[in-house]
């Protein structure tokens, strides 16, 4: 559809020229960058749009979206939605919430912290840890108590 691909070239002009974005390439798609990072990505079936939480949630509940793979595999992408060229007059403020999340950090990948020692244990472990020390002390308290001789008992007729 010429208008969504002019549409899309409007966009990341604006974002060029009005924000930090530069125009790139994403895995030989034309997409829009901040930073080195892509945001936004153009494809055949629309854009793709790198979004969190609600503007997420806003973009998949429009007909015909879907999570996006940018390498083109078949597992697709939770960071990013696909929006179809349906709704193309709806991408510039998909485009405009991917960049803010993106500036915001929101939009990166989370990065684990460097882990310190090992991990506190839970709770629930420690109270089990607490209760096998304990059976584990009244286990070793036992001692056998000696018991006084039984009378024997007669045999029956047979014995």
């Amino acid at each position: 559809m010429a208008n969504a691909r002019t549409r899309f070239d409007t966009i990341a002009d604006y974002m060029v020229r009005r924000h930090e974005a530069t125009a790139g390439m994403l895995y030989g798609k034309q997409a829009v960058l901040l930073h080195g990072e892509p945001f936004m990505a153009y494809h055949f079936d629309g854009v793709a749009f790198r979004l969190q939480g609600r503007a997420r949630l806003k973009a998949t509940t429009l007909a015909g979206a879907k999570y996006w793979d940018p390498r083109g595999g078949d597992t697709p992408n939770m960071n990013w939605v696909s929006v179809p060229t349906a709704h193309f007059l709806r991408w510039d403020g998909f485009a405009i919430d991917a960049m803010h999340q993106l500036k915001d950090g929101t939009g990166k990948r989370p990065m684990a912290a460097p882990v310190v020692g090992p991990p506190q244990a839970p709770p629930a472990s420690m109270r089990w840890a607490e209760n096998i020390q304990n059976l584990l002390a009244k286990i070793q308290a036992l001692q056998l108590a000696p018991q006084e001789a039984r009378p024997e008992k007669k045999l029956g007729r047979f014995g």
